[in-house]
């Protein structure tokens, strides 16, 4: 009897570790999905569009997530992987978007390789331990950070986000 309680609370545990990596999936495939169709949807010549000149241009954004992307990935994953600098270096619509996909296409491949055990693990993370999960949900968190500003650029050149279209 005793075996068997202990092996319900070993697969709970192992069980509640992967819903905790399928959630962090989920929401990056919906924080990326999101920051792709509006990168994807604003114009072209809107891409140097600043809110304010202290702040970045929409195109600026989408570099960033782009380069933070592979940044937090990267760690989650133990990698030594270097960001392609889109946010300061590329500047057309075509090239930013390019980066942002090959971003999400390799946190994409990270996400779906950590596992429910793994996700527990420490990470170097900005000079401190963190876990995997704690890095996924970090990346997720930036990333909507960043939508918000996108969705604020989208709207104030007369566009509806990707979030809000169908409603």
């Amino acid at each position: 009897m005793k075996l068997l309680i202990i092996g319900l609370l070993a697969w709970s545990a192992l069980s509640a570790q992967d819903l905790l990596v399928k959630d962090a999936a989920g929401q990056w495939k919906q924080a990326s999905t999101n920051v792709l169709k509006a990168a994807q949807k604003m114009p072209a010549e809107k891409y140097d569009y600043k809110a304010s000149p202290e702040v970045r241009s929409f195109g600026g954004f989408v570099g960033h997530v782009a380069d933070a992307g592979v940044m937090f990935c990267a760690a989650i994953a133990g990698e030594k992987k270097a960001p392609s600098g889109a946010e300061k270096s590329m500047k057309s619509k075509e090239a930013l978007v390019a980066a942002l996909m090959e971003s999400i296409a390799y946190c994409d491949k990270v996400y779906a390789g950590v596992s429910g055990a793994q996700a527990l693990e420490t990470v170097k993370f900005f000079g401190q331990d963190r876990t995997r999960a704690g890095v996924m949900f970090f990346n997720n968190m930036h990333t909507y950070e960043h939508y918000g500003n996108i969705v604020t650029y989208m709207r104030a050149n007369g566009l509806v986000p990707p979030s809000s279209e169908g409603r």
